[in-house]
């Protein structure tokens, strides 16, 4: 069973499409990035996946759940941490957890100061929300989405504006809540910040989701870089695969299906060639996320 199922979502609003046919199945205990440009279907996929928004057609269901059947159903096992997220600042943190765990039913002091421990707020849980500074809260609203330990936790854009150290902890607390067997659903725009948590990712950009699966198989590209001694004939090089120049760094860039770096020195030693630098090269996130869009733009 997985976490989240989905199976050709689409929302229009009036003749606006926000989502177009997207399908995605997210597996349990996983940290998901899903990322995308600001405006891309982001925040409306994660609102139909809570039964925020209805669906124009398709179907999601959220650990067997199916979603349009049990709204209420899925909402008690889902935390929820939105961009513009709501607290109240005339209440202590405390106080804040304590209101909105009674939605649930589960008051318990002992939940409430293991959250505010988990986020690094214990020692101001009795001061006013008004007083803390943005990651202060953040981190309380992370607190409050997770104050029925949710099964599954959406996490829209939740490190914006959190200067390096918030960030850090963010990512400290998103990989402990995976170690606790929840499942994550990250969205993002931030590349760098998905790539240091996430084991998967799904791309969307303009309603369609363009890409997913694991990080690791979207870098699936492998590069043998190579510099002469003197500069190789290119024709030599395409025995291994299709090769490329950089006239800045002066290597050769020769695509490859594995590592062939020990066939390669031999074959250009064979030849009369000094290597003078030979390394793998994977395309980062951020390449493979820009040259997908490329495709599609």
């Amino acid at each position: 069973m997985y976490a989240v199922e989905i199976e050709n979502l689409t929302k229009l609003y009036g003749e606006f499409k926000a989502v177009d046919s997207l399908s995605l199945a997210i597996e349990e205990k996983e940290i998901f990035g899903f990322l995308g440009p600001n405006g891309s279907g982001k925040s409306t996929t994660i609102n139909c996946i809570l039964g925020i928004a209805k669906p124009t057609s398709g179907r999601i269901e959220v650990c067997g759940i199916d979603v349009e059947k049990n709204p209420l159903k899925v909402r008690k096992i889902c935390g929820y941490l939105p961009e513009n997220y709501g607290l109240y600042g005339n209440l202590t943190a405390m106080q804040n957890l304590r209101y909105f765990s009674e939605f649930y039913g589960n008051f318990s002091k002992d939940r409430i100061f293991e959250l505010l421990e988990l986020v690094g707020l214990r020692d101001v849980a009795d001061k006013r929300v008004s007083e803390f500074s943005r990651g202060m809260r953040q981190r309380l609203a992370l607190a409050q989405a997770l104050i029925n330990d949710p099964q599954v936790v959406f996490l829209d854009e939740p490190t914006n504006g959190l200067d390096p150290a918030g960030i850090a902890d963010f990512r400290r607390i998103i990989k402990d809540l995976q170690k606790e067997g929840k499942t994550v659903f990250f969205s993002s725009h931030i590349l760098s910040e998905v790539k240091e948590v996430c084991s998967s990712i799904g791309i969307i950009y303009r309603g369609k989701l363009i890409k997913s699966g694991k990080i690791s198989d979207l870098n699936s590209e492998l590069f043998v870089e190579v510099q002469t001694e003197p500069k190789a004939d290119i024709d030599l090089l395409k025995k291994f695969g299709e090769v490329k120049y950089d006239e800045k760094t002066q290597n050769f860039l020769i695509k490859v299906e594995n590592d062939r770096r020990l066939e390669i020195s031999k074959y250009l030693f064979e030849n009369g060639y000094v290597v003078k630098e030979l390394h793998l090269r994977e395309p980062s996130l951020e390449e493979v996320y820009f040259n997908l869009l490329r495709e599609v733009i």
